[in-house]
């Protein structure tokens, strides 16, 4: 039994192969096929045609020896595939020869009883007519372990197993019709029994001689128990391999010398779309790149060109295409393939798709980018909120002076509402900076969008259709339905500006489960139940540019003047800020449609209490104001003074604390800036309040409430007042928490 591969070389022999020919294991493995084979060079390439186009042959050939000068010897043949290289795996009879073996002239049959008593494979000797066993050698005996005297007038079917017997007497019917010319019948198997129940597998190579003149049909069996088992094993093997490769989710291909590729797993054929037939005979360039030039070619740093060179692994990423010009971003590595002379005749090359992993890395810089840009746009929002303090505050104040027939009043009427407007964008940046103040409470989505669809109806204009389509149950989810109203205001003016000839506004809900699909196409998303709000237009549609910075601030695509850039960023900022999810999908041409995803609770939505503003009021308590901004401490002092309160002025924290210990009989409020030198307002409060327990407090700052409630700085939302601050706003609240006191 030998294995050589497609070139020759003997890769793997037993025992009995180097001994049929006389050389040594050193010998045998610097030998190939031609240098044994003595038939002609036509014969050797018609079997070779023979073998690898169907995959198996079976010949008679004449090969040298080392001893005898030659031997004649029976061939079975067949191709197989190991480790990516395609081998032969052979099968050799020796067939004595007649003229040598004296089998024809009657005078030589004493040289022929020799070679029969003497050979290690079993011969059985049976009437060709009767099927009667004749005669049976020492080697015989031993393989059916029974003595001569017991085989002798057995019918050969007696020797298999019964349940064998028809197919025994097939194979003896066509042993005879096929050497009856004195040929040598094909290969043939059958199990032994033996008379302790033993099962043996045999093969059967049957011949016609003649031995003094009488014919005689020859059946020389040889044990095949090992053979079996090493074939088992190496289909178990292959049939292992095989299952690994095409289990792996990362592509596998195995290249040879040419580049061409020899053998391909499931995971590579999925990636460039393309089945097994079209692969296989292909240079891999041709497959991955989809190009006529290798990419070393194009100065591309190939992989698999630097094992051929330098016999190790390498490591390279690519841009591959699949069948339809799709770009797939591949990480590659390669490894050598060697012959038993450790020459490399192949490389495994395994291709990993790294397409997902560009995606998620490329949504992470997003994201990170998204936050950077968030804390810029809330440390602005929260200085320029002092600035629109000192601008709104003293613009009140010297309207509240004047007469209404002023003529300067007008003047003044605009520049309050200019502060406005700069008030409502720092709201959009701190709204996108996940820093707006929000009050959560159960609502119920479709409630919400049914009291705000008249007003968007409005915004959109009558070329505009809106079609609301809620879902059947109700939606209940942690909101703040102030913020849920601006996400669908500032979409619904988007989509009016992607349709100034007209189109249709379509708003629904639904109630959906996010699963791991949802995760792995995204990138994040946590499992659970989500209430659903889609909002799709007919508009003009974005492209994939615009769409990756779609939600950045202060990014449009509209001319200049139009729009500040600030919607859809706001929009993420509440979204984020209600722990929930937007997708954008649009195409140039075929409209835009924003998916919502908000998480829902089972609570129940609770009754609304009226909103009643108290008349503003004065009063003659002492209030302690500890504010950095010199601007925004000055216009506090004089708003509270104005209104009959005694004010103490603090410039940073440990200022606050010194002047609260001088005047801690007489103070009854704290109004403190939460981001101030030295200490900020949370540190002042703590420190006062372990001198005076029951003092009030009001915290005011550019950033918000729901950022001091998160650190533990506020109990309730009361305590806190938002920068810019208004007049009217300061008043009521500073009375409110006076009132509070304990009488």
């Amino acid at each position: 039994m030998l294995i050589t591969d497609s070139e020759g070389r003997f890769i793997e022999f037993n025992d009995a192969a180097r001994l049929m020919l006389g050389y040594s294991r050193e010998e045998f493995a610097k030998l190939r096929f031609h240098d044994i084979d003595l038939d002609s060079a036509d014969e050797i390439r018609e079997r070779r045609k023979r073998l690898f186009e169907s995959g198996k042959a079976s010949f008679e050939a004449v090969y040298r020896t080392k001893q005898r000068g030659s031997c004649r010897v029976r061939v079975f043949s067949r191709t197989l595939t190991a480790g990516g290289r395609e081998l032969v795996h052979s099968i050799w009879h020796d067939i004595p020869d007649p003229a040598q073996a004296g089998m024809e002239p009657a005078e030589d049959g004493a040289k022929y009883r020799a070679l029969f008593e003497g050979s290690p494979d079993a011969i059985f000797i049976a009437d060709p007519e009767t099927g009667t066993i004749l005669d049976a050698n020492p080697a015989a005996c031993r393989l059916v372990a029974r003595e001569r005297e017991e085989i002798i007038g057995l019918h050969q079917s007696k020797l298999h197993h019964p349940r064998n017997d028809q197919l025994s007497r097939n194979n003896f019917e066509r042993h005879v019709e096929e050497t009856s010319g004195g040929g040598t019948t094909h290969l043939t198997r059958n199990t032994i029994v033996r008379p302790d129940g033993t099962e043996v597998p045999v093969e059967i190579l049957a011949q016609t001689v003649s031995i003094n003149g009488k014919k005689i049909l020859q059946g020389v069996f040889r044990d095949v128990t090992e053979r079996q088992r090493l074939d088992e094993a190496l289909r178990t093997s292959e049939a292992f391999v095989k299952n690994i490769l095409e289990t792996v989710d990362e592509g596998f291909i195995v290249i040879d010398r040419d580049y061409k590729i020899v053998s391909a797993n499931r995971a590579f054929l999925a990636q460039v779309k393309a089945p097994l037939e079209e692969v296989i005979g292909m240079h891999c360039h041709e497959v991955s790149h989809r190009s006529l030039k290798a990419c070393y070619e194009r100065g591309e740093d190939c992989s698999v060109r630097k094992t051929f060179e330098t016999g190790n692994p390498h490591t390279a990423l690519h841009v591959h295409y699949d069948k339809n010009k799709d770009p797939i971003y591949t990480e590659i590595k390669s490894y050598p393939l060697k012959d038993a002379q450790g020459n490399i005749v192949s490389a495994i090359e395994i291709i990993n798709n790294v397409t997902e992993k560009k995606k998620l890395e490329e949504q992470l810089r997003h994201s990170q980018r998204m936050e950077a840009i968030g804390q810029l746009a809330g440390g602005i929002a929260h200085d320029f909120n002092n600035i629109l303090t000192a601008v709104t505050g003293y613009g009140s104040l010297m309207k509240a002076k004047m007469g209404r027939d002023d003529p300067l009043r007008d003047y003044l009427d605009q520049m309050l509402d200019s502060a406005k407007r700069a008030a409502s964008l720092t709201r959009g940046l701190l709204a996108f900076s996940r820093k707006q103040s929000i009050s959560f409470r159960p609502e119920n989505l479709n409630r919400i969008i049914g009291n705000v669809e008249k007003f968007l109806q409005r915004i959109i204009g009558e070329d505009i259709n809106l079609r609301v389509r809620l879902a059947e149950q109700d939606l209940i989810v942690m909101a703040d339905s102030g913020q849920i109203e601006q996400v669908l205001v500032n979409l619904a003016t988007n989509a009016k500006d992607a349709m100034p000839d007209g189109g249709h506004l379509t708003i629904s809900t639904d109630s959906v489960e996010l699963g791991h699909d949802f995760i792995k196409v995204h990138g994040y998303g946590q499992l659970g139940s989500y209430a659903l709000i889609v909002v799709s237009d007919t508009g003009a549609g974005i492209d994939e540019k615009a769409r990756e910075r779609i939600f950045e601030p202060f990014f449009t695509t509209k001319d200049v003047g139009k729009g500040t850039g600030l919607g859809l960023s706001i929009v993420y900022g509440i979204v984020k800020q209600h722990n929930g999810y937007v997708t954008c999908y649009s195409e140039p041409g075929k409209g835009t449609a924003f998916r919502i995803y908000l998480p829902t609770v089972k609570q129940q939505v609770p009754r609304r209490e009226s909103d009643t503003q108290p008349p503003v009021k004065g009063g003659k308590e002492t209030i302690l104001i500890a504010e950095d901004d010199v601007t925004v401490r000055a216009l506090v002092k004089e708003i509270l003074e104005q209104y009959g309160y005694t004010v103490i002025v603090a410039v940073d924290g440990e200022d606050a604390i010194n002047r609260f210990a001088e005047h801690q009989d007489s103070i009854n409020l704290l109004i403190l800036d939460v981001i101030m030198p030295k200490k900020n307002g949370k540190e002042v409060y703590e420190a006062i309040h372990k001198i005076r327990p029951d003092v009030e407090v009001l915290f005011s700052s550019g950033y918000t409430a729901d950022v001091l409630s998160r650190k533990g700085v506020l109990e309730e939302d009361r305590q806190f007042i938002a920068k810019p601050i208004s007049s009217m706003d300061l008043l009521r609240r500073v009375r409110e928490r006076l009132d509070k006191r304990p009488v």
